[in-house]
């Protein structure tokens, strides 16, 4: 059996960027690359770290669809 390691403070470290960057981009919903292929009108993606936020902007901010990581093929998605 694989030894589990827990990392906490890189756990919060990760979540920490990933709400500033969802707060960015419902601020600024132009900043994301256009995603027209995702399938969902206005679609954007935006890149933190290894990850990519899949969101698409609405009234009074954004609704992000999903976090990926940035290695998976974004085709098959």
């Amino acid at each position: 059996m694989a030894s589990v390691i827990y990392a906490p403070e890189a756990a919060r470290n990760w979540l920490r960027k990933m709400r500033e960057a969802c707060e960015a981009i419902a601020t600024q919903t132009q900043m994301g690359e256009l995603r027209p292929r995702f399938g969902v009108p206005g679609a954007r993606s935006f890149s933190v770290g290894n990850y990519v936020i899949f969101y698409r902007a609405i009234e009074g901010g954004v609704e992000v669809s999903r976090v990926i990581h940035g290695n998976r093929d974004m085709r098959n998605v």
